[in-house]
């Protein structure tokens, strides 16, 4: 943990000073709020009778598209208000797992990944409209809602095609109530935030009446900077982001004017910790050591494309398989010719022959390991080459094992830099409840990229464009029987989607030894990226270079019918088609040549465009029952355009026989119920989700970012507000996740003692001199699982299949406020191997509050039992690869409503 340096002091007691003017400012709010006959509370000043409710009458319209409460929307819905951001210091992605079931994210570089719903990735919306992937480049600034919602499984056919596992749909902060009215004079508020790992951060936010062309209106405008260090040594993190809404009534006719915009500068380092094995995850026992061979012969202080290629060359043909650090191995088989299994592979004595080759090439390597390995015979587990290029090895001089401290950074990268850009403008007419229409132009952009050390750059913009028109239109009574209301909803979109990316290289996450100078990149592991010196002779050059390009229109209806006062029917469909085009433009081909003459450049382009379309449907079915009861059943079939996550076609997919829009499927029943005059809300839910359509051979979700898997589980949550100043919510959830039975093969990532590698003992003592795993990490090894055992290792796992979750909070006397929130996960393998099991967790987290006027205080405290623990990163394949989670940590914020 860290001190309060000077600066934060300084900031901290800032804002502070106005504590003295809280009590004069709160009478002043008081008598400007009873000036007027339409005062409305926004955002976090919003004031109700239990501030932390959200219990079964709270509304929803995202989960179906049509506004109703909790308690009877017939899907699995979890809401976070206001309130809850604010006490239990919800202020990224990462923090939802600890309120919110079926809800997890892995890292991606160390930096938070993307939602992962019931195990898969989920969509994130905003008002409504589907967002672009944030892909683990940029932090989701939570504190700038008003409320996030999280629905399980695919959207509603109104909102269009989407992922299987659910989506979160995030309300800003907006100048206008959500039941109508504006704020009678601007008010707002200013806070800042310091903690461990040196946090520093500001938050702001002003909202107040306005007028446009005379006309009536309001707007709120949300701010943030953030110049924080991390957990992980030697990176910063720092934030720039902007949001900003402004609403107008009669703007156009009767059509009300809701716009805004949000605007995100995100500047971090990409991280996590590497050479992962069990012990590294159990005790810190960690396997050390620098290549053997310097691959940088020119002496430039980085290795380049050709130098790769010189200094640890490759056996024949070059190709993806056969590179100088990157190799794969098939899957081994008994006399019998059967598979071996995970952990039994056979063991083979010996050392790579080209290690022998080197070191009595170079006798000034000289200690005892090296010694003992010269008096060895050749051998090791061969790959599909046939040879084991020397830049794989370690040094057995610079080769052992000891501790690491998991706060070192040994793959960092540089610079990991994003903007982002999102704008709206909706007109809406509901004067009249029971005819609506809403039209939505929505703008989405990315453009973003990320250099290091390592062969791999990056640089990409995305942006989307769409336009959605939605009418709802009830019934009239007269027009049906007493027993019965009806109410329908139509709508229209068009989405253009575009997105141009350049990359390179690989990463060669095992080169760097973590225990020298925190990670620090050495000449044995600097390499050249195209960012630095793109060229073929001394640098490294750009090997994908594409634009993808595709529209997505649809059209959907949906009917809300209510039978007999108590039944409810919500069924719905639609259907889209999308046009699709990508262009792999002439880059550098990686995958050809000798290791005298490796790669070449591309001369020509390819191109493929498609077309295909898809059908979503859902129908759901509950019933209200006496003491509050309601049982619901949903059956649901989505589609979606395979995509991966830059939002890229590939021409593989695009010419797939199966077509680029994949198919999911929902089945869900449950039962809530909200008693005790609806302070009690409870919901349970049993699911199964899929993808059904895919088909053998031919997979092209392998190549996009939607998984081809089944997923049963069941969820529990339960909120609870016995009075007025106490607040309780519990959850748990559990699941088990496989990839659909396809006999499909896979590159997996591997380490060179499953392979069948041998430590080097001393014959004196037995000491180990030389880990095994040594022999491999100086490349990247990955093992070929056949197709015939695609079912035997197909569990989904990098997440916990169990979480529990219990939140409080209890304001006391003279405004004072407790909470606590506590957590536990269950274990999780790291990869699809499952050779590596992060340990289960229970996690403690407390906080307190205090209020005096405008002035808020709040002091959290988190993994208060100081826990060891680990998260996967995100994918199934990279099991060797995890990212430590911080230890026992503080946060102190001041707040101040003027």
């Amino acid at each position: 943990m860290t001190l309060m340096s000077p600066r934060r002091v300084s900031l901290f007691v800032t804002l502070c000073i106005g504590a003295a003017m809280a009590q004069q400012a709160q009478a002043q709010e008081e008598k400007a709020k009873e000036s007027s006959e339409d005062v409305t509370q926004l955002s976090d000043i919003q004031v109700t009778e239990s501030p932390l409710g959200a219990l079964g009458q709270e509304v929803t319209g995202t989960a179906l598209g049509f506004s109703k409460p909790l308690v009877e929307t017939p899907r699995s819905v979890s809401l976070v208000t206001t309130d809850q951001i604010d006490l239990f210091g919800v202020s990224s992605v990462n923090d939802l797992a600890r309120i919110i079931p079926g809800v997890f994210t892995n890292t991606r570089r160390g930096y938070e990944g993307e939602i992962m719903v019931r195990g898969v990735p989920g969509d994130t919306y905003y008002r409504g409209m589907r967002r672009l992937n944030m892909q683990g480049h940029t932090r989701t600034v939570l504190g700038s809602m008003d409320s996030i919602e999280v629905v399980k499984g695919p959207p509603s056919p109104i909102f269009g095609m989407g992922r299987i596992g659910g989506y979160t749909n995030l309300s800003p902060k907006a100048g206008r109530a959500k039941v109508g009215g504006y704020l009678p004079d601007a008010e707002g508020f200013a806070q800042a935030t310091i903690g461990s790992y040196d946090k520093n951060e500001l938050e702001f936010g002003v909202g107040g009446p306005t007028e446009v062309m005379k006309k009536k209106g309001g707007y709120y405008v949300f701010g943030l900077i953030e110049d924080s260090g991390a957990f992980t040594d030697r990176v910063t993190v720092q934030q720039r982001y902007l949001q900003a809404s402004l609403s107008v009534d009669n703007f156009i006719g009767p059509f009300r004017l809701e716009t805004g915009t949000q605007y995100q500068r995100s500047k971090n380092k990409g991280q996590h910790l590497s050479r992962i094995t069990q012990d590294v995850i159990d005790s810190g026992r960690y396997v050390l050591g620098q290549p053997l061979a310097p691959l940088d012969s020119n002496h430039d202080g980085r290795i380049g494309y050709v130098e790769m290629h010189q200094n640890s060359p490759v056996r024949g043909t070059v190709s993806a398989a056969n590179q100088p650090l990157v190799q794969r191995w098939n899957w081994p088989k008994d006399p019998s010719g059967k598979y071996y299994d995970i952990g039994s592979f056979p063991k083979v004595a010996g050392i790579p022959v080209t290690m022998l080759s080197y070191l009595n090439a170079h006798p000034e390597i000289n200690c005892q390991a090296a010694t003992i390995m010269r008096g060895m015979a050749a051998g090791s587990p061969l790959p599909t080459s046939g040879q084991l290029p020397v830049g794989f090895v370690l040094n057995p001089c610079t080769t052992g094992y000891g501790t690491v401290d998991i706060r070192a950074n040994p793959t960092l990268e540089r610079d990991q830099d994003a903007k982002i850009l999102l704008m709206y403008a909706d007109l809406v007419w509901d004067v009249d409840p029971n005819f609506t229409v809403k039209n939505q132009l929505f703008f989405d952009n990315m453009d973003q990229h990320k250099v290091g050390d390592q062969p791999f750059a990056e640089f990409q913009n995305i942006y989307a464009i769409e336009d959605k028109l939605t009418a709802t239109k009830r019934i009239p009574a007269e027009m049906l029987p007493s027993w019965a209301s009806i109410n329908l909803l139509g709508s229209v979109n068009f989405r253009y989607n575009y997105m141009d990316r350049k990359t390179s290289g690989g990463d060669q996450d095992f080169r760097n030894d973590a225990t020298v100078n925190g990670g620090e990149f050495t000449g044995f592991s600097t390499f050249w990226t195209p960012a630095d010196d793109a060229s073929y002779a001394t640098g490294y050059p750009y090997t994908n270079v594409n634009t993808t390009q595709f529209t997505e229109s649809g059209v959907g209806l949906m009917m809300d019918a209510d039978f007999w006062h108590g039944t409810n029917l919500v069924i719905g469909g639609r259907w889209d088609s999308v046009n699709a085009r990508n262009t792999d433009y002439a880059a550098f081909n990686f995958t050809t040549g000798t290791s005298a003459n490796p790669g070449a450049y591309q001369t020509g382009d390819q191109t493929a465009d498609g077309r295909d379309s898809g059908t979503s449907w859902s129908a759901s079915l509950s019933q209200k029952l006496p003491f509050g009861l309601h049982p619901y059943v949903t059956y649901a079939r989505s589609s979606i355009t395979l995509a991966g996550s830059s939002q890229q076609l590939a021409n593989t997919v695009i010419d797939s026989k199966t077509g680029f829009i994949g198919e999911a499927e929902l089945k869900e029943a449950g039962i809530k119920s909200s008693i005790l005059h609806d302070r009690l809300f409870m919901t349970l839910a049993y699911f199964e989700q899929s993808r059904f359509d895919v088909t053998e051979p031919d997979d092209p979700s392998f190549g996009a970012e939607v998984s081809s898997s089944i997923t049963k589980g069941w969820e529990f949550e339960a909120k609870f507000s016995p009075m007025k100043n106490l607040f309780v919510a519990a959850f748990a959830t559990y699941k088990e996740m496989e990839y659909v039975d396809l006999p499909v093969s896979a590159n997996l990532n591997i380490d060179a003692r499953t392979l069948g590698f041998q430590d080097v003992l001393d014959p004196v003592t037995g000491a180990v001199l030389y880990p095994a795993e040594a022999f491999l990490y100086g490349g990247r090894p990955a093992l070929v699982m056949p197709g015939e055992l695609s079912s035997k290792y197909g569990k989904l796992t990098t997440n916990p299949n169990t979480q529990l979750g219990l939140n409080a909070n209890y304001d006391l006397p003279r405004g004072v406020g407790v909470n606590i929130s506590t957590n536990w996960f269950s274990k999780a393998d790291t990869g699809r191997l499952q050779n590596v099991t992060l340990p289960s967790v229970f996690l403690l987290n407390a906080g307190a509050t205090y209020q005096t006027g405008g002035l808020h205080l709040r002091l959290s405290g988190y993994n208060l039992l100081d826990k060891r623990w680990f998260k996967a990163r995100t994918g199934y394949t990279t099991g060797d690869i995890v990212n430590p989670q911080p230890d026992r940590s503080w946060q102190l914020t001041a707040k101040y409503d003027f």
